[in-house]
């Protein structure tokens, strides 16, 4: 069975505004899918090292090896920019899992989603290509999006149903936002591994992991 783990932050102690219903967004995920759950953290327990590589960026205390590149996939919820995903407090290391530091699927991550605003931002996209070392895809968002707290359940549910991960994801984003909100996806291939055609783990085919992409594909539309 596929491994499962999720953070979500909605205390931000005035580093971003705070939220509402990330914690209920997130456990509906990790409490739906069909998995095996390893971790659920929040709020000040949630740290941005958790999702980035040991010894990149500075401060370079990633430790992602025991965190989000130890499961199958891994969903986020909170703020996020451009850049990456942003966290409530700043001690652990800097408060954001930035593009720069992220590199999954060198253990076991294939997907990660980041249930928060303008991640995947289509004029930076291309900066997240750096991550793939063997991660399949990224779910998204081009524009900001809601507050919403039941879109991790409701893509947990397609999933279920065997819908393909990309989507499970697309369906998650129209059932919960209005459209003024845009979803996007990443996803990296390598010689003829369709990752954007992946399943979720015994629902459905999956490809090899691409540890050295040759292509990727971007995709963003309209909720």
């Amino acid at each position: 069975m596929g491994t499962i783990g999720i953070e979500w932050v909605n205390k931000y102690h005035g580093r971003a505004s705070d939220l509402k219903n990330n914690s209920e967004n997130a456990r509906g995920f990790y409490n739906t899918l069909s998995g095996v759950r390893q971790f659920q953290y929040g709020d000040d327990l949630a740290w941005d090292q958790d999702f980035e590589e040991s010894g990149v960026g500075s401060p370079s205390t990633g430790s992602d090896t025991i965190y989000a590149d130890n499961v199958d996939i891994v969903f986020f919820s909170g703020h996020g920019n451009s850049s990456g995903a942003v966290f409530g407090i700043a001690n652990k290391d800097d408060g954001y899992a930035k593009y720069t530091e992220i590199r999954l699927g060198n253990k076991r991550c294939k997907w990660i989603t980041f249930d928060a605003c303008k991640v995947l931002l289509d004029s930076n996209h291309t900066a997240w290509q750096q991550a793939f070392k063997g991660l399949h895809g990224i779910l998204g968002f081009h524009t900001t999006c809601s507050d919403a707290g039941s879109r991790g359940r409701r893509f947990a549910e397609r999933l279920n149903q065997g819908y393909k991960v990309r989507n499970a994801w697309i369906k998650a984003c129209e059932e919960t936002e209005d459209s003024d909100t845009w979803w996007a996806t990443y996803f990296a291939g390598q010689n003829s591994w369709a990752t954007v055609d992946d399943h979720w783990i015994g629902k459905g085919s999956v490809a090899a992991n691409p540890s050295k992409p040759d292509r990727y594909t971007y995709s963003r539309g309209q909720c």
